[in-house]
């Protein structure tokens, strides 16, 4: 009997991820999720994901505009990293690997600051999409420049004091702000 495993004998190039990264998303625009779980499913080793916006849109059949709208909160959210246009990267926190040795190398080089698994995360991209916002309407009254730069936000928790949640405990916790009475 000739079953689909003896048919392909290797193995997938992606054969390792850790999701748990999933438990400690942030509250984002719904079209981020669905740019995001594209940008999974076509992957590379490491998390290399070589696509446009455009080829990202035809895919999910949405305008452009939409697709650059998921990027800027998976970027924001630490989520997916850009190296230059057509060439993403996925956190190494929620990207596929080889093996579970080479995920936690990529894990272990990773800047404490992308971490998702820190108790402030929600904070820390509510922070980014205010500066993002910030520099956008500076930018749209002509204040762009050098000189215009605007000053850098307060952090919301002094750099460093940041502890790395336990996966039982971000599945506990809320994604949104409780509303306020």
């Amino acid at each position: 009997m000739r079953t689909a495993a003896s048919a392909n004998p290797e193995p997938p190039e992606l054969t390792y991820g850790t999701f748990n990264g999933f438990a400690y998303m942030p509250a984002m625009p719904g079209i981020a999720y669905r740019v995001l779980f594209r940008l999974l499913g076509t992957q590379e080793p490491g998390g290399r994901c070589l696509v446009t916006e455009e080829e990202l849109a035809e895919a999910l059949d949405v305008h452009r505009s939409m697709v650059g709208r998921g990027l800027q909160a998976l970027i924001l959210a630490k989520l997916v990293f850009r190296q230059a246009k057509g060439i993403y990267f996925l956190n190494p926190m929620i990207s596929g690997a080889r093996s579970v040795t080479e995920h936690l190398e990529a894990i272990g080089t990773l800047d404490p600051a992308d971490r998702l698994d820190v108790d402030d995360y929600q904070e820390r991209y509510e922070a980014s999409v205010a500066r993002a916002e910030q520099e956008k309407k500076e930018k749209r009254l002509g204040r762009g420049g050098s000189s215009g730069r605007p000053k850098p936000a307060k952090a919301a928790v002094p750099e460093g004091t940041a502890e790395v949640l336990s996966l039982s405990t971000a599945r506990d916790r809320s994604r949104r702000r409780p509303s306020r009475p």
